[in-house]
């Protein structure tokens, strides 16, 4: 999660109002932050990535002012007399813009918004491959705005922080950041840049900002621009900027701009029209384990901004705030009314249940997974555990498998895209990571798959054994042996039968059965995928449905 650094003083100065310690440790859960850092002036906490509404302080002083007891502050919209126009640009092909004006700003607040910049661009954008975000003093700026291509040898700007004139392609080689990201843009022929009518380069998109057209205290009126392969994207990060930046407005201004596109479609920033949600409160109420009506279901609501526009008995109709981006559904504002309710409150409500029947246990499939844990470690392996989470690449492609696995919808990171299906490439990861650091390489893991079932929407969860065996001879002898070490010490009869696996080497790879239903597999794994991976030794892999085991061992 992101961590986000905050001014105690600069939290005051947006709230109106003193804040003492203790005011942060107590209201700062309501937003589901964790505080690492609280001492003097200096405020560190971390945020959620689905929340980039409070990565700054004026986003988290928006956040607090209703469990304060404070009133928030109304924000006006109008059209701008700025104007944008953009080339279509295949590899990034939206560019959004905003305005905020009378803006009052000092060292602390130009950090912030800089904080805002870098923190959306690296979690949202992802790194800025999906989408980067910029601001700009409009009064060093001629509009109007355009996004185009231009020659990267034969176009000059001055990069931010930097004091000298050089060409695009040189700031890509000599800048910070564009030895960060360079690579985004490098194999571009022309390269995007944001510029006004005198052909002053605002931005060499998405990579750095212009010098001269830079956010200072002296910054009065804010241009924001977004750049994104992605139209939502885009319009969605302005939003975020303009809303927050909007917190330190005089006026409270945000000007609505149209980006006009070749095929005549118009791009307009930031959102003004919110999404709207039906809210069936005896969903909430079972979702929660609550009784709560409708009317204090709506007073809950409001300390998240939601405006009501409508209720009766068994429902409600809610406008969510145009700066929560993680609200998809009815479930999403459901979890908002148990923050405001307070979870000590949820907890409560389990005192006054009937007292239980029966003693409690541990289930079965944990017993066995412990004992296969101790016997793993009894033989001097190392327990890894790596998230449930996974994607296609590391799962399926780079193995040649071609069934397939459960995907997210709206991932937030490439890294996790959907649920694993078998434990083998994260045993793989780990030994890549380790090879270069330990000769001999013994680990195992006992986590859960989720493969798609027989009926499409049901999914099977089983709970499984991986382990792999790394260093100079390893050979499929190892793993054999290793499985049939465990099998014997749980007294089961085995068989290991010769079979094939993509990714796996022919000849070194076997399946396992017991009383005829196979429950996992054994194999060497091939070069090409080592060679991928960076794995000069050998691996070996064992993986066993300890879900299928279980029913054929008595004391479980």
């Amino acid at each position: 999660m992101p961590t986000i650094r905050v001014s105690i003083r600069d939290l005051e100065r947006l709230l109106g109002k003193k804040l003492f310690h203790e005011d942060v440790k107590k209201y700062l859960p309501f937003l589901k932050c964790e505080i690492e850092t609280l001492e003097s002036d200096l405020l560190e906490y971390e945020a959620n990535h689905d929340r980039p509404d409070i990565f700054s302080a004026e986003g988290l002083a928006r956040g607090l002012r209703p469990f304060m007891g404070l009133a928030s502050k109304e924000l006006r919209f109008k059209p701008s007399n700025v104007k944008g126009f953009a080339e279509y640009i295949p590899e990034r092909p939206y560019v959004a813009l905003a305005v905020v004006r009378d803006v009052s700003l000092d060292d602390e607040a130009v950090r912030q918004i800089m904080q805002l910049q870098e923190k959306l661009a690296s979690t949202y954008g992802r790194d800025r491959r999906k989408g980067s975000i910029g601001v700009y003093d409009l009064d060093k700026i001629t509009p109007p705005i355009y996004y185009k291509l231009v020659d990267p040898d034969n176009t000059f700007f001055i990069p931010l922080e930097n004091f000298k004139e050089m060409s695009l392609r040189k700031a890509l080689e000599e800048t910070k950041q564009g030895q960060l990201y360079g690579h985004i843009i490098a194999e571009m022929k022309k390269y995007p840049v944001l510029a006004d009518s005198t052909d002053q380069i605002l931005s060499l998109a998405p990579i750095v900002n212009g010098e001269t057209s830079k956010v200072d205290v002296g910054t009065r009126n804010i241009l924001i621009d977004s750049t994104s392969i992605d139209k939502e994207t885009a319009v969605n990060l302005v939003t975020i900027m303009a809303l927050n930046i909007a917190e330190r407005s005089s006026s409270v201004i945000i000007e609505v701009m149209e980006v006009l596109t070749p095929n005549g479609e118009k791009v307009i920033s930031p959102k003004t029209e919110a999404q709207v949600l039906e809210l069936d409160v005896n969903k909430v109420n079972e979702s929660l384990g609550t009784r709560l009506g409708a009317d204090e279901i709506a007073e809950l609501l409001k300390y998240h901004y939601y405006e009501i526009l409508g209720k009766d008995e068994n429902s409600l109709k809610v406008k969510v705030p145009l700066f929560r981006l993680d609200v998809k559904s009815w479930v999403d504002v459901a979890e908002d009314v148990s923050i405001s309710l307070g979870y000590h409150v949820l907890g409560a409500e389990a005192d006054s249940l009937p007292p239980s029947t029966h003693p409690g246990r541990v289930h079965p499939i944990e017993a066995f997974s412990r004992k296969i844990r101790d016997v793993l470690i009894g033989m001097s392996y190392t327990e890894v555990s790596n998230y449930i989470m996974s994607n296609e690449l590391t799962q399926l492609k780079r193995f040649g498998i071609k069934t397939g696995m459960y995907l997210v919808s709206n991932p937030k990171s490439e890294r996790f895209t959907g649920l694993r299906v078998w434990l083998t490439p994260g045993l793989l990861d780990a030994v890549a990571e380790n090879s270069s650091k330990q000769s001999v390489i013994k680990i195992f893991e006992v986590g859960d798959v989720v493969t798609p079932g027989k009926t499409e929407g049901e999914p099977v969860v089983e709970r499984r054994l991986g382990v792999a065996i790394s260093h100079e001879k390893s050979t499929l002898t190892d793993g054999l042996s290793l499985v049939a070490s465990i099998f014997d010490l749980i007294n089961v009869e085995y068989k290991f039968l010769k079979d094939v696996h993509v990714g796996f080497l022919e000849e070194r790879f076997s399946s396992i059965y017991v009383n005829g239903e196979k429950i996992g597999f054994v194999g060497e794994i091939h070069p090409k995928i080592l060679y991928e991976l960076g794995i000069v030794n050998p691996v070996v892999v064992a993986e066993v449905s300890l879900s299928k085991l279980i029913k054929f061992i008595q004391q479980y």
